[in-house]
């Protein structure tokens, strides 16, 4: 026993370091200091762990008591040796506390690349002031930032080494954010949620790969082209008068995943949609929230249809108003973009429509019925109804579609579960354009 007992511990002291390193850093900080009792190699092996993350879980550890957060914090900083790449701090602030502008004065002097900081919870908005030593990590790579406010010093030269900048319920002065991005010349991902004062999008960032934005805009100009931009996500709402959309789409004639929330939707429903534009690049289009008993909605999705003669994947949802009208067919609107659909539809091959829990929903069936009709090379059509939907109801929808006429000969059409995630049904698809999906939900 002793013997068997002694091979284990050998097993676990000799472990090469970069094994010990993988272990430490999927552990909580406060587990990963447990370690050091393990063996003689293990015993500092934490101190010089790269990434470091102080969250709710290590504020459980603190007996809720933000001192002594503090206190624990400052005792792992002062025993810790190396370089820090990765620092995280997610912990609900409720005020002001000094010894946050001493933890970014010390992140300055270590050459942090990575930091992640949200001290106000789900949805408080710009509770928090981060200090101006924010501005002295000069060597970050990626900054995210939740629930809080900043203001840029006069003295701030940019971060010339950021690609990836995430900001959530930040609050900042007007025109701030402009400054800001021209300081981030190499900025590939750009992700800005629910952040007041952001109203004139003026991007000038020529290597930009990735950009989503939720909000209130005012005017939207990507100054030079993005010839790398391949994934947008952009749900804003404009608030003065109709939007006119030609400019912006030509900005995006090279990206591969596109999605449209329903606030943009509602922009390009009011403004002035052109007839025909270029989306060439484009692979998947996500709109996930359609009315389709408004007739303007409609034909801005098929606007998009007709412009993406390479589309391979549409994913769209019905979205239903606390009261229904019942409508007419929607034949005339598709009739309209007939001779305009050329090459558009002829590359589709997978579609998933997600229904709203309406008893009206012929516009819905006429709409699939045109896309089965036009989708030469569709292989799978998922038809998933909402939560309330009973199992006749669904059944009498699946029942209805599979009677409709479908142009390719190998397309399946498949009923999702209600309760079933989103993209449980796209394991097998990633070759289909879902790839740009994934990549949204890596990014944040």
């Amino acid at each position: 026993m002793d013997n068997r007992n002694n091979t284990k511990s050998d097993i676990i002291s000799n472990l090469p370091s970069g094994i010990i390193d993988n272990i430490l850093i999927c552990l909580p900080i406060h587990e990963a200091v447990k370690t050091s009792v393990l063996s003689k190699n293990w015993r500092s092996k934490w101190r010089y762990l790269s990434k470091l993350v102080f969250d709710n879980t290590f504020y459980l550890t603190s007996k809720r008591s933000i001192t002594t957060l503090f206190f624990n914090i400052y005792k792992v900083l002062l025993l810790h040796h190396g370089p820090i790449s990765n620092f995280t701090f997610h912990v609900q602030l409720l005020g002001d506390y000094p010894e946050i502008n001493q933890l970014f004065l010390y992140l300055s002097e270590k050459n942090v690349q990575e930091i992640s900081f949200d001290a106000g919870g789900d949805y408080q908005y710009g509770t928090y002031r981060l200090p101006s030593y924010l501005f002295s990590c000069v060597t970050l790579r990626r900054l995210t930032l939740f629930s809080c406010s900043f203001k840029v010093p006069l003295a701030f030269q940019g971060f010339v080494k950021l690609i990836y900048l995430e900001f959530q319920w930040v609050n900042y002065n007007i025109n701030v954010f402009e400054t800001f991005i021209s300081k981030c010349p190499l900025l590939e991902t750009l992700s800005i949620k629910e952040c007041d004062n952001t109203c004139n999008l003026d991007i000038d960032l020529p290597n930009l790969r990735f950009f989503e934005f939720s909000r209130y805009f005012e005017s939207i100009c990507f100054r030079k082209p993005c010839r790398h931009l391949s994934t947008v996500i952009f749900d804003g709402h404009f608030v003065r008068h109709a939007f006119e959309s030609t400019r912006f789409f030509e900005s995006l004639h090279v990206v591969e995943y596109l999605r449209l929330g329903r606030e943009f939707v509602n922009c390009l429903r009011d403004g002035i949609m052109p007839r025909k534009f270029s989306l060439g690049c484009l692979r998947v289009l996500e709109l996930p929230d359609i009315r389709f008993w408004c007739s303007n909605e409609v034909s801005v999705v098929l606007c998009l249809i007709v412009s993406s003669p390479n589309l391979e994947k549409l994913e769209i949802g019905s979205f239903a108003p606390c009261y229904y009208n019942k409508l007419e067919s929607l034949a005339p609107q598709l009739l309209k973009v007939e001779d305009l659909l050329e090459n558009a539809l002829k590359k589709l091959r997978v579609v998933k429509m997600k229904m709203e829990y309406i008893k009206e929903i012929k516009a819905e069936l006429d709409f699939i019925k045109f896309l089965l009709a036009e989708s030469v090379a569709l292989e799978k059509m998922f038809i998933q109804p909402h939560t309330k939907t009973v199992a006749e109801e669904g059944l009498e929808i699946l029942k209805e579609i599979t009677q409709f006429q479908c142009s390719s000969n190998k397309a399946e059409i498949v009923c999702i579960d209600p309760d079933d995630d989103d993209d449980s049904e796209d394991s097998s698809d990633d070759d289909s354009g879902s790839g740009e999906g994934s990549n949204y939900g890596s990014e944040g």
